[in-house]
């Protein structure tokens, strides 16, 4: 008996793994936004790190989705971001990168 009912919790347990994980993002590419991101952080931009000039959303992401070069206090060059995927995170998340540029 204790048997079965270990055998119906494992498998009670195992159902509920299945039915609620989301196939459809399995093998799937990461969004735009979150290319951006990878982008950013690939390149050595660290979220917490805007003072010493390599601030993930100050002086990477902000910048790249405000069409900017150049950043005021940056201390890394910013990554290449095809034009494209920062049109397609626009149209996704509007307000993506929005924020203040820059440190100083």
């Amino acid at each position: 008996m204790k048997a079965s009912i270990i055998l119906c919790i494992i498998a009670s347990f195992a159902f509920s793994t299945v039915a609620f994980s989301d196939p459809a993002h399995r093998g799937k590419a990461p969004g735009p936004c979150q290319q951006i991101l990878k982008a950013c952080k690939d390149a050595g931009f660290v979220k917490g790190e805007a003072k010493k000039g390599y601030g993930l959303w100050v002086d990477c992401i902000d910048p790249i989705m405000q069409g900017m070069t150049t950043i005021p206090g940056a201390t890394k060059a910013l990554p290449s971001v095809d034009a494209n995927l920062v049109s397609a995170c626009k149209a996704k998340h509007p307000k993506f990168g929005s924020g203040r540029v820059g440190t100083k």
